[in-house]
């Protein structure tokens, strides 16, 4: 569950006059603009705006997947934008497992495969990996899917594939951007009610880019941005409360309406 310091959630994630710009010929273009926001452990955040807005920027940066022009990052109490390449892979892989709308699996290889690539960059043997990886997917209800490769699954099968990629080192951080933006409704509701459970019941600490109303629904907090400056900040929901009547047991439990 949320670590706590002094009866209080440490934090997980912040950041301090964040600023990322663009160069477009002749034109500068301020994909954020001085952003400073502070994330508790084991808190579900959603990052809503407009296209344009800068939320998927801020994803990447807190990500560590893109270096800011200016300002600091800290993610559990590493000063991120200080690492090297190398350093910064090693920690990313270590503390934050990704979740994206396109999914990104590999198409050339099944669903276990995919599911223990993260093993093969942490030196993992073989034998440890792929039961690992199986694990996992028999957790998400794909265990009768491990042989089949993307282009075999429906689209949330493929998502919950990524789930179970991001999920593999057990990181402590989840990040999602768009992940519902490629399924029908119902395999959205079940990917969420997924994402929701990691956090409620593990005490993931979880951020999810979306413009969708729904999905923010399922967030402690919500974080509204615009032209790259944050211009709300709502605290919805105690953390690890849950959602009356949206959760299963436990993530991946319930049956979807994906197949």
């Amino acid at each position: 569950m949320a670590e706590r310091r002094n009866g209080r959630p440490q934090i997980m994630i912040a950041c301090r006059d964040l600023s990322k710009w663009f160069e477009l010929g002749e034109q500068v273009v301020h994909a954020l603009d001085g952003v400073s926001v502070q994330i508790p452990s084991g808190q579900f955040v959603a990052i809503m705006g407009p296209s344009g807005s800068g939320k998927s920027t801020l994803l990447y940066m807190l990500g560590g997947l893109d270096r800011p022009t200016n300002g600091d990052i800290l993610v559990s109490e590493q000063p991120t934008s200080q690492l090297g390449g190398e350093d910064l892979a090693a920690f990313r892989s270590r503390t934050i497992g990704f979740i994206f709308q396109a999914f990104h699996l590999v198409p050339t290889l099944t669903a276990l495969e995919n599911v223990a690539l993260p093993g093969i960059f942490a030196g993992m043997g073989r034998d440890e990996r792929e039961q690992r990886a199986f694990r996992l997917l028999e957790r998400l209800e794909l265990a009768d899917r491990i042989d089949h490769r993307p282009s075999q699954l429906s689209g949330g099968q493929q998502q919950r594939v990524a789930i179970a990629r991001a999920l593999f080192n057990d990181p402590p951080i989840i990040m999602a951007d768009e992940p519902t933006g490629a399924l029908d409704s119902k395999t959205g509701q079940t990917v969420m009610r997924m994402l929701r459970s990691l956090c409620t019941r593990q005490g993931k600490t979880v951020l999810v880019v979306t413009h969708d109303p729904g999905v923010a629904s399922y967030a402690d907090r919500v974080v509204q941005l615009r032209d790259g400056h944050i211009v709300d900040d709502r605290t919805v929901r105690v953390i690890g409360q849950p959602i009356a009547g949206q959760l299963p047991a436990r993530a991946g439990q319930e049956h979807e309406h994906a197949e």
